[in-house]
């Protein structure tokens, strides 16, 4: 719908810029947008009522996944490595369940969502003014090339991976000291409980210091999006200028094709979760 207003808000400034204008024109543009916004409405609620399953999914799974574990023989789980020990069942669940339900719920229909708004966000732009778009597209295109989208996305992820590790365990040592805290309290070992405990904290917590400063770095690095907004607005002002094309329209077409640059930049991180989510599902079918 954002492409579509900014083709509203083109015709709109040009109306304004050439004259005043008649309460007719006010009132076209005005249900112009008031047509978007149900139009927006009505997308959004759509949204919300198809995804709306992956609650009820992730219940079922969850069920499921609990039955097979309480299938198996002891030997079963005697014979796990400390990845998989029983203390660590409950927690292996809900973070499995939970990132399958994220993903299912927010993560593919905003994908979807971002990647239907670069095209169409591309059509609109080359349909308000094609030059300023062939001259601007290279440069948003370029939003997922650097850091931002590739390479502070993969520190991320891996430092994330490296943090959910951590806090496993932690919660390892947590959930096995208060199942059994009769024999923790009868042999003293409350202190070596809290040391271990607080040591497992320390990686975690070093590791979201790191995650801190790539965020800070990822989020400098978007200053080129106003480098690509300052490019557009001189090309725009030569074509407007020398060409004779309609400003209105040109500044549209910038706004379009900045904002297809974004939307294609945020489906990455979407399609990275869904990769992740997909990896976990294939796991679980392995080992029913």
């Amino acid at each position: 719908m954002t492409p579509l207003t900014m083709v509203v808000l083109g015709g709109m400034i040009n109306e304004y810029g050439h004259s005043i204008p008649s309460n007719e024109t006010v009132n076209e543009y005005f249900l112009n947008l008031l047509y978007l916004a149900i139009g927006v409405g009505i997308s959004a609620f759509v949204e919300g009522v198809c995804w709306t399953t992956a609650e009820r999914q992730t219940s079922r799974m969850r069920i499921e996944y609990l039955k097979s574990v309480l299938r198996q023989d002891v030997g079963y789980f005697d014979n796990q490595d400390a990845a998989s020990t029983t203390f660590q069942v409950i927690s292996t669940i809900s973070s499995d369940a939970h990132l399958i339900q994220d993903t299912t719920a927010e993560k593919i229909p905003n994908c979807l969502a971002q990647l239907s708004s670069f095209f169409i966000s591309l059509g609109v732009a080359f349909s308000l003014s094609w030059s300023l778009t062939v001259a601007a597209l290279p440069f948003s295109v370029l939003f997922i090339v650097p850091a931002p989208a590739l390479g502070f996305g993969m520190v991320l992820k891996h430092l994330g991976s490296k943090s959910n590790g951590a806090y496993r365990v932690a919660g390892g040592i947590a959930e096995q000291a208060i199942s059994s805290i009769r024999t923790v309290y009868s042999y003293v070992r409350e202190r070596q409980t809290l040391d271990r405990f607080s040591s497992a904290l320390q990686k975690s917590m070093e590791l979201g210091v790191k995650q801190g400063l790539i965020k800070g770095m990822l989020i400098g690095s978007m200053g080129m999006v106003y480098a690509n907004w300052a490019f557009q607005a001189w090309i725009g002002s030569i074509i407007t200028i020398e060409r004779g094309e309609q400003g209105g329209l040109t500044f549209a077409c910038g706004i379009c094709v900045i904002w297809g640059g974004l939307s294609i930049m945020n489906v990455l991180p979407n399609l990275s979760f869904i990769l992740e989510a997909t990896s976990v599902i294939a796991r679980v079918r392995q080992h029913p």
